[in-house]
């Protein structure tokens, strides 16, 4: 793909490249800021239903204003190439920073800020339908944003833009609804959220198999992943982010940020039976003692009475 010239944008670089549009580093120039600028393929840009997703896009996301959720600055067309301007955030994505390693706290502390941001877009009746770690950008190391809203529905829309045999969302983070393609709710972002939660936490995906088609049965099929004892204190939350069923999943984001940040206490130890101050043994193994040797005082008594006894 060449180089697309769109007035008002000096490019750079290609810093990102999919099946749909292109992602590069750019200048705006009327304000000398350096953005993301997002082109939608050519061959894609050709075909209505996908150049009027690719605006959509962008019209959803500059609604959501949220610290959690990317900045829209523009988009539009010009001749053949659609694109939508947004921040540049330099910082690795979350799919790089899996790789390397997060700890316990890191994750926590990204999948509540996520959580945070899908429960704002899910009250301005947007579902994603596609969370997954490379869609998952920082500000900062400490700050995560959401982006790529490209498979997004205003459930306000009641228009089809999705093209006959297009598959929505990714196989390995895809809900149990999605993968039958069934009716869904902002609750399959919550599923997608809990699968990223699993990887940041283990490194590896929870179901895996040989093609996109098994992996979307296993999400249907398969029980919810044990996570190692080392984050069983977890599991709680991720058995009903990755319950099977969206009515045994949380409600909202804001449920699943408020159960990690105030998680259940770890059960109590059993304690021991309550003991007498000062005492060591239980009251009847006391009392067992004292009857055993009132019984070999007497037992030895009649011992001697009886030797002692005059014949």
């Amino acid at each position: 793909m060449e180089t697309p010239q769109i007035p008002g944008y000096r490019i750079e670089k290609i810093i990102g490249k999919g099946a749909m549009s292109t992602v590069y580093l750019a200048v705006q120039e009327s304000l000398d800021r350096r953005v993301a600028l997002k082109v939608l393929t050519p061959k894609l840009a050709a075909d209505p239903t996908f150049n009027k997703r690719f605006i959509k896009e962008g019209k959803i996301i500059a609604k959501l204003a949220h610290p959690h959720i990317v900045t829209i600055y523009d988009t539009g067309n010009y001749g053949e190439y659609y694109y939508i301007a947004m921040e540049y955030l330099e910082a690795p994505t979350l799919k790089e920073r899996i790789k390397t390693g997060l700890t316990p706290d890191q994750a926590v502390s990204i999948v509540c800020q996520m959580a945070q941001a899908l429960g704002y877009a899910h009250r301005q009746n947007c579902i994603h339908r596609d969370i997954k770690p490379g869609n998952i950008l920082f500000r900062t190391r400490e700050i995560a944003v959401l982006t790529d809203f490209g498979i997004a529905k205003n459930l306000e829309d009641k228009t089809a833009l999705t093209a006959v045999g297009w598959r929505l969302g990714t196989p390995s983070y895809m809900s149990p609804e999605q993968a039958l393609g069934k009716p869904v709710d902002s609750r399959c972002d919550l599923y997608s959220l809990g699968v990223v939660f699993y990887e940041m936490l283990t490194q590896t995906r929870p179901y895996q198999g040989k093609d996109a088609f098994e992996i979307a049965l296993m999400h249907v099929n398969e029980p919810a992943p044990t996570l190692p004892d080392s984050f069983r204190r977890f599991q709680p939350v991720l058995d009903r982010l990755l319950a099977k069923r969206p009515d045994g999943r949380f409600s909202t984001g804001e449920e699943v940020a408020q159960s990690l940040q105030n998680p259940l206490p770890e059960p109590a130890p059993i304690s021991p039976m309550p003991q007498s101050q000062g005492s060591t043994q239980p009251a009847w193994r006391k009392l067992f003692f004292w009857m055993l040797m009132i019984t070999l005082v007497v037992g030895l008594a009649a011992v001697l009475a009886y030797q002692n006894w005059p014949i």
